[in-house]
């Protein structure tokens, strides 16, 4: 990390510390502009705040839940990344690049209130508005749609989604609307982005999860770039299955067009081919999971079949999929496979 920084001119690191009070002697002694602290030292910061009047970087080697980060908010902790690949990794230098992105937002919170005698509102109000950019529209939508099966897959792709996605993320399970809680929990526990159930009027926001009930049809209303929202459809869905995939995919593609990703997983049926059709047609992309890696291969075969499908990709492919996909400075180009169903990626 610290031959990262030095890339940077405009930055100058003046102590590195070897444990919690050493972190609060260098502070006090050195009173820098920003502090980055490594996970295992979230419990000192409330101290760390009594003498710092600066922001904080959290950085962890693992997934941070959602939680810990809401909790830390208050404590000067406006924004967290890692793990930091290894140089010779590919995905190193897109990780620098967010390090460096991430050291240099913290200016405007130290512009705004240091040497202010009230530091500890200054730096609360700061980071509150650092926060409100997720007032703003996603860049995109992506739609997580399965049957049976599908709450194992949900679960496996959230807990490796990347913590800096900036779309908003739909999950739809034909499940009966008394188990959407359980799923919901099941996702907090492994998920580093918040997660919640869907209700009527639900404004879609980036880098959150949201859980559509089970036990009727959903949509989503409103149209990329402006505010978009969850609302219980209206519409006749081509299948009897609950949730409708076909209609959230079909009214995702018509709200976020070619920033629109649909993800069919494993499940029995159908559903979702035609969902799948109007998200093509609209430029968006579709991915199919693969007959390997699906309890039942109804739903993705289907829109296989049918050629809606950008990309078939096993179950341990689609997280680094998505992730690389949403970012908008890594493009994932798409190469075919042998076969004749199946388009992959490649690095």
């Amino acid at each position: 990390m610290s031959k990262v920084l030095r890339t940077d001119k405009d930055v100058r690191i003046v102590a590195s510390t070897s444990g919690a009070h050493d972190l609060l002697d260098q502070t006090r002694a050195l009173r820098p502009d920003l502090i980055i602290v490594g996970d295992q030292s979230a419990p000192v910061l409330h101290e760390l705040a009594s003498c710092h009047r600066g922001p904080v970087l959290l950085y962890s080697a693992q997934n941070l839940r959602a939680s810990l980060l809401r909790d830390t908010a208050k404590w000067g902790v406006y924004d967290h990344f890692g793990p930091m690949p290894a140089a010779s990794h590919p995905d190193h230098a897109f990780a620098r690049r967010e390090l460096l992105r991430k050291v240099h937002r913290s200016r405007r919170v130290v512009t705004a209130y240091v040497g202010r005698s009230s530091a500890k509102a200054e730096l609360v109000t700061e980071v509150a508005a650092l926060r409100r950019t997720n007032l703003a529209p996603p860049r995109g939508l992506i739609v997580l749609g399965g049957s049976t099966g599908g709450a194992a897959a949900v679960e496996h792709i959230v807990r490796q989604l990347a913590p800096t996605i900036r779309h908003a993320v739909v999950v739809a399970v034909h499940l009966p609307a008394s188990f959407t809680a359980v799923l919901v929990e099941r996702l907090r526990k492994v998920s580093v982005l918040p997660v919640v159930q869907g209700a009527a009027g639900m404004r879609l926001e980036p880098g959150k999860i949201v859980v559509v009930p089970g036990g009727r049809h959903w949509t989503i209303r409103g149209s990329l770039p402006q505010q978009i929202w969850l609302a219980p459809a209206t519409e006749q869905a081509p299948a009897l299955d609950e949730p409708s995939i076909d209609l959230l995919l079909s009214s995702a593609a018509r709200a976020a067009g070619r920033n629109t990703l649909g993800v069919v997983l494993t499940g029995l049926g159908n559903d979702g081919s035609v969902g799948a059709q109007v998200v093509r047609q609209l430029g968006g992309t579709v991915v199919a999971q693969d007959e390997q890696s699906s309890a039942v291969f109804g739903m993705p075969k289907a829109v296989i079949r049918a050629g809606h499908a950008t990309v078939v990709l096993s179950l341990g492919e689609l997280p680094p999929f998505i992730n690389a996909h949403t970012q908008v400075l890594r493009p994932w180009p798409l190469v075919s496979r042998t076969t004749s169903v199946s388009r992959s990626y490649t690095r």
